[in-house]
């Protein structure tokens, strides 16, 4: 068995990964929630967990580049969507159980589509 060396994100590294993660994928609390705002909110905390796992350091320096590019390309105006494209789709992936890109996995698709119709009481 091979022994695979596993590196841990400082706090620092982790607070750079959830602040990029919820500048892509974060929107604003629409008035109503359903059933689907719920489920996709769950969906991506569930997804940047899963970001700050140990690691093997080259996945994790990977990571970090991608998001640091982001943050920097933000910074400067630029078109910083690109920065943050494997992240979009390392996010896509994830969310429809997939390993290639782009894809959609209509089995889950067609389950989650009906929660948008169940209103989330507030209060």
């Amino acid at each position: 068995m091979e022994n695979v060396k596993l590196r841990k994100l400082t706090n620092e590294e982790k607070q750079k990964v959830i602040f990029v993660v919820n500048d892509l994928f974060s929107e604003d609390i629409p008035e109503e929630l359903t059933e689907y705002d719920l489920l996709m909110k769950q969906k991506l905390d569930e997804f940047t967990l899963k970001l700050l796992k140990d690691d093997e350091p080259s996945q994790i320096d990977s990571l970090l580049e991608m998001c640091e590019e982001y943050i920097t390309e933000k910074k400067n105006g630029e078109a910083y969507f690109t920065a943050g494209f494997g992240l979009i789709m390392m996010y896509d992936m994830w969310l429809n159980q997939c390993s290639f890109w782009p894809t959609r996995n209509p089995e889950l698709w067609a389950e989650w589509d009906k929660l948008k119709n169940k209103k989330v009481k507030r209060g």
